[in-house]
């Protein structure tokens, strides 16, 4: 019988015999079909995983942020020379000097700037006796004013409120002449408000302790020599601070100043003979003379408006104007000659420091540049005989969010740098590429990261 699991198949041929087995063909088929099934089930798993990878680039990885408004600042980092007309104050003697004003302040011509002592002691003294004196002064007028008393107390915290931050301020920009003056200022209220809250009678017991102070002060120096005034040769600014700088150039080099000219090695510091008190700067006016490229000598040249920033000095937005550009070829470098007049207790002193001149400031809405994009749209328009067109424009533009839709935004530019464009608020039509997109406003919600993005995509965030 032959054997249905097996059949033998011999075959005598040159003394060889020759064996076949065939297995069953039933369980063949079924090991067939478990291996498709299991090769579509990984194909189907691959298929999902590439779908998964797909959405969360699609959907998931959305960045927007706010679209903010700002306002920036198209500036030329340099470095600028003060120039100033300056006049050296010297006296003769010795002695120990005491100034009558802070560095800044005005001055005219003939008018005192410092006094001169026989020692320390008595320069001393005499700074403690004005002091007092103004302070006898101020209560005496507070005695003697009978609108005082018609004063309401929150009027009197308001001027308070109001001295000690103006005090603030100008101790921020190193004014400090002010900042004092400020600060009397809100000791006089204070004492106000005490008279007008009945908290005390008056100030004739304070007063007389003061005068009597004063009396001993003076008194103590009667048998000396006495103060001798130090008076300013020209009417200006004052400065008690020599840099050994002063005249070195002056406005009558402005004109003629080269490039070679400001450098270290060309400028350099002179000593001064005698007792120095200080100096005057004659006039109101100021200058800085720097270098720039002729493409930012253009670009100051058509500004409406300049002004200054100086960071370490902590002076920022001083208007200046320009006073004249001095270039050997329209291709060369050039000094800027800029002119102001703004002075502080430290811009007296200024000499050579990092500047940065602002041609414009603009205020828009701030737009990453990774945030726009371009987009084609057709647009119909009718020309003088009633015939219609198709036009295909190019839209500069962004897209915003708008619940979980996107749309696409035109945007008008008023400034681009390197890495964000500044945008109008509200461009005039004229501006518009179009009218069938609507304009980028403040606060969008600006797409600024994702992929595959169009005008009307449902975004899922819920995707994870």
């Amino acid at each position: 019988m032959q054997d249905d699991s097996l059949q033998n198949v011999r075959s005598k041929k040159a003394g060889i015999t020759c064996v076949v087995k065939r297995g069953n063909k039933m369980e063949k088929d079924s090991t067939t079909t478990v291996k498709r099934v299991a090769l579509a089930v990984l194909t189907l798993i691959i298929i999902a995983y590439v779908i998964s990878v797909a959405v969360k680039a699609n959907f998931t990885q959305i960045k927007t942020e706010a679209a903010n408004i700002m306002t920036v600042s198209d500036a030329i980092p340099t470095t600028g020379y003060f120039i100033r007309d300056e006049h050296i104050i010297t006296y003769d003697g010795n002695g120990v000097i005491s100034y009558v004003l802070n560095d800044g302040d005005k001055i005219s011509v003939g008018e005192a700037v410092a006094n001169v002592y026989d020692d320390a002691e008595a320069a001393s003294d005499k700074r403690t006796i004005e002091k007092l004196e103004k302070q006898i002064s101020n209560l005496k007028l507070l005695q003697d004013t009978e609108e005082t008393v018609m004063l309401a107390p929150d009027a009197i915290d308001k001027n308070i409120s109001t001295s000690l931050s103006k005090a603030r301020l100008n101790a921020a920009a190193k004014n400090f002449a002010e900042a004092d003056k400020n600060v009397n200022a809100a000791l006089y209220s204070i004492n106000q408000r005490q008279m007008v809250t009945h908290k005390t009678d008056g100030f004739s017991d304070k007063i007389a302790q003061l005068q009597q102070k004063v009396n001993e002060l003076k008194q103590k120096h009667a048998k000396q020599s006495g103060e001798r005034a130090v008076l300013s040769p020209k009417t200006g600014y004052f400065s008690s601070n020599l840099d050994g700088y002063e005249n070195f150039y002056t406005s009558n080099d402005l004109d003629s100043l080269a490039v070679e000219d400001l450098t270290d090695s060309k400028i350099t510091r002179k000593s001064s003979s005698g007792h120095v008190v200080g100096k005057t700067m004659e006039g109101v006016y100021w200058y800085i003379a720097c270098v720039v490229s002729a493409e930012d000598a253009i670009g100051i040249k058509d500004s409406d408006a300049l002004s200054v920033d100086i960071p370490l000095a902590n002076n920022k937005n001083i208007a200046v104007e320009l006073h004249t550009i001095n270039q050997a070829t329209r291709s060369s470098p050039a000094v800027v000659i800029l002119k102001g007049s703004y002075m502080n207790e430290e811009m007296i002193n200024l000499r050579k420091e990092d500047i940065s001149i602002v041609k414009n400031t603009y205020e828009g809405i701030y737009v990453s540049r990774n945030a726009v994009h371009e987009q084609r749209v057709a647009e119909t328009q009718t020309d003088q005989n009633g015939r219609e067109k198709t036009v295909t424009k190019t839209v500069k533009g962004v897209y915003i969010m708008v619940g979980n839709e996107l749309l696409f935004k035109q945007i008008v530019p008023l400034y681009t740098a390197h890495n964000y464009i500044i945008c109008e608020q509200n461009p005039d039509e004229s501006k518009l590429v179009t009218k069938e997109i609507g304009i980028l406003k403040a606060y969008d919600d600006v797409v600024v990261e994702g992929a595959n993005l169009y005008d009307g995509k449902i975004i899922d965030r819920t995707s994870s």
